[in-house]
């Protein structure tokens, strides 16, 4: 398995080193803290960008599709 060295602050390491339990290495350590941020699931992304504050990006989407003309079945599907 291939390994990474990173350069945290001491404040950063005892903030992680109190949350390791007895026996766990920083490896599982962040493996298990950043594991329901991996396991979301799509649709609980659905409707997040949907609103007023919105409207906008919608309006542009629809612009690239228009201008794209319908050519990716992608952006088809989507149904921007």
């Amino acid at each position: 398995m291939a390994h990474k060295t990173l350069t945290i602050s001491e404040e950063a390491y005892e903030a992680l080193a109190n949350l390791k339990k007895e026996g766990e290495s920083f490896t599982e350590l962040v493996k298990r803290i950043t594991a329901p941020l991996r396991k979301k699931k799509l649709s609980e992304f659905a409707g997040i960008m949907a609103g007023p504050g919105y409207d906008d990006f919608e309006k542009a989407a629809l612009e690239i599709r228009h201008q794209w003309g319908g050519k990716s079945k992608r952006l088809e599907r989507a149904k921007l």
